[in-house]
């Protein structure tokens, strides 16, 4: 199973690119899976998964109960903001307006490995957060 660790730094580009880190890089293309961009529901940052997780995502909410409010607020949070990204010969794609300004993301990025997904934080931001989940654990 090929998963997203470590973490690597990055910039935005005057044209909003980001490049995605070389070893993220080859664990979407051995994937052959479409990538996709949310806004995430925990933290001011931005996720990217494979559709295999989207797919389980779906299907995990849908065998709880279908008919459950919570789950269908769930859905609708994730997949009404969901976008396929377009990955270029170079490992670039643009980070739309939008989903910059929810992320508060500035020049400096940094790229969070979670296993079958990453993240992508403002500099800072990403690095207190790896701060304060590491203290959770003292």
């Amino acid at each position: 199973m090929n998963m997203f660790l470590s973490s690597f730094y990055g910039i935005i580009d005057s044209k909003n690119r980001v490049a995605i880190p070389s070893a993220f890089r080859s664990t979407i293309s051995n994937s052959d899976e479409k990538t996709f961009i949310f806004k995430s529901l925990k933290y001011e940052c931005l996720e990217i998964h494979l559709s295999s997780k989207i797919t389980s995502i779906i299907r995990s909410l849908d065998e709880k109960d279908f008919f459950s409010k919570k789950n269908d607020h769930v859905k609708t949070a994730i997949l009404s903001d969901l976008e396929e990204i377009n990955i270029d010969k170079d490992g670039r794609f643009t980070v739309k307006e939008h989903l910059q300004k929810f992320s508060k993301l500035s020049k400096e990025i940094i790229f969070i490995g979670k296993g079958n997904h990453f993240e992508i934080w403002e500099k800072k931001l990403g690095e207190n957060h790896k701060k304060i989940s590491r203290a959770k654990f003292k």
